[in-house]
C-alpha cells in the first residue's frame, strides 16, 4: 500500500492562514480555552478547504460538521508536533488525503503533550471504506515515527518537495 497515490498537489498547503495563540496555562482559564478551540476549528476549517478543492468533497459544510464532531471526540494530535485528523463521513465521495503545516512554532490542537502541532495529515473516507482507511492510517502512523521524513516534511519548500520526502520514506 503507497498512501501517497491518495495524495493530490491541490490537496497540499504549507502554510496555513491560521496562527497560533499561547495555549491554556490554568484549567480555570475558560476564556482562552474557548478561543483556542476556535483557532483549533479555524484549522479544521482550512483542512476541509483542502481536501473540497479535489472535489471530492459532496457538501464542504456537512463535511466540516462531521470532521469537527470527530475531532471533539477526541484529539487527533498523535505525536510530537504531528496530528491527523480523519473522519468517514457520506460527505467523501472516494478515500482523499490532505497534508497541512502551520506556520512558526506550529498552532495549539490540544495534544496531549500541549506542544503546538506543526503538521496535519487529513484523512477522509467514504464510511464503506474502513479497509483502505485503516491502512493508510496505519502507513502514515509508521511514517511519523521516521525523524528523517518529519525532517523533509518539515523542512519542504514546495508541493514537490513533499512528494519527493514521502516518495523516499513511504517506498522503503
Amino acid at each position: 500500500m503507497n498512501a501517497l497515490r491518495f495524495l493530490r498537489p491541490e490537496c497540499i498547503k504549507l502554510s496555513l492562514a491560521t496562527v497560533a495563540s499561547e495555549a491554556p496555562e490554568a484549567e480555570g482559564d475558560a476564556p482562552r480555552r474557548n478561543r483556542l478551540n476556535r483557532e483549533k476549528e479555524a484549522v479544521m476549517e482550512e483542512l476541509c478547504d483542502l481536501l473540497t478543492s479535489s472535489g471530492q468533497v459532496a457538501n464542504p459544510s456537512k463535511f466540516l460538521r462531521d470532521l469537527v464532531n470527530r475531532e471533539r471526540k477526541a484529539s487527533t494530535a498523535v505525536a510530537h508536533h504531528i496530528a491527523i485528523p480523519h473522519v468517514r463521513t457520506m460527505q467523501a465521495k472516494s478515500f482523499i488525503m490532505g497534508l497541512a503545516r502551520a506556520q512558526g512554532e506550529g498552532v495549539y490542537f490540544a495534544s496531549s503533550d500541549g506542544e503546538p502541532t506543526r503538521l496535519f495529515f487529513l484523512l477522509a473516507s467514504p464510511p464503506y471504506e474502513d479497509r483502505l482507511y485503516l491502512q493508510v492510517y496505519r502507513e502514515l502512523a509508521g511514517l511519523i515515527q521516521d525523524e528523517e521524513a518529519m525532517a523533509s516534511l518539515f523542512a519542504a519548500r514546495s508541493t514537490q518537495d513533499v512528494f519527493n520526502a514521502l516518495r523516499t520514506h513511504l517506498d522503503r
